[in-house]
């Protein structure tokens, strides 16, 4: 499991530094006649968000589509404070039944702005997240702990909206094995959408 794991987050890692390259030639230009964008006051953002996820001691994964919004309140260019909502549902799962994750986070970020006019961000994230699933009008639940450490890259297209190119996350969720037995699964968030931003520093 570690193995495929590191694969990957391997070829995640090649992902997105193929996007902020392909971004960085894209904008280059604008860059050098632009001013770097005022910091808002807010943030608040809505992602269209893949999961992929690993299951503890088991071969192969699941692979997770859903949506994610976050609220930032900027202390200054750089320091913030986030909350993170996701919904993901798993697909590839056998005929009848459904099942559905549900991550809360918060925790720190931390902007490189005023470098250029993207801005790249660092955030570790830490809360709880839900597993529900039903099958024949039956349904379970459970809750765990939840933690996600990555980062990302805004593109402020303009004064009220940036562009969410890519953000990517390790995201490691703690759910119960089916006999009950504690167990940690390693997984992977890709997210990209839109960030509305509010105010001013």
């Amino acid at each position: 499991m570690i193995k495929k794991c590191v694969m990957v987050l391997g070829f995640c890692a090649r992902w997105i530094v193929g996007a902020v390259g392909f971004a960085c030639v894209s904008l280059g230009a604008a860059d050098a006649q632009q001013a770097p964008a005022l910091t808002p006051q807010f943030e608040v953002s809505g992602a269209y968000s893949y999961v992929r996820a690993n299951a503890a001691n088991a071969d192969g994964g699941y692979n997770l589509n859903g949506g994610s919004a976050s609220f930032a309140y900027n202390f200054s260019d750089h320091f913030a404070v986030v909350a993170d909502g996701g919904i993901y549902r798993f697909g590839g799962l056998p005929s009848g039944l459904d099942s559905t994750m549900y991550t809360y986070l918060f925790g720190p970020r931390y902007n490189f702005r005023k470098v250029s006019r993207l801005t790249p961000f660092a955030e570790v994230l830490l809360g709880g997240g839900h597993l529900n699933a039903s099958s024949g009008g039956i349904s379970a639940g459970e809750n765990g702990f939840s933690m996600a450490i990555g980062g990302g890259l805004d593109w402020p297209f303009r004064h009220r909206l940036s562009i969410r190119l890519i953000e990517a996350d390790y995201l490691l969720t703690r759910f119960d094995r089916v006999t009950g037995a504690s167990a940690t699964q390693n997984d992977v968030r890709i997210s990209a959408g839109l960030v509305f931003r509010f105010g001013s520093k």
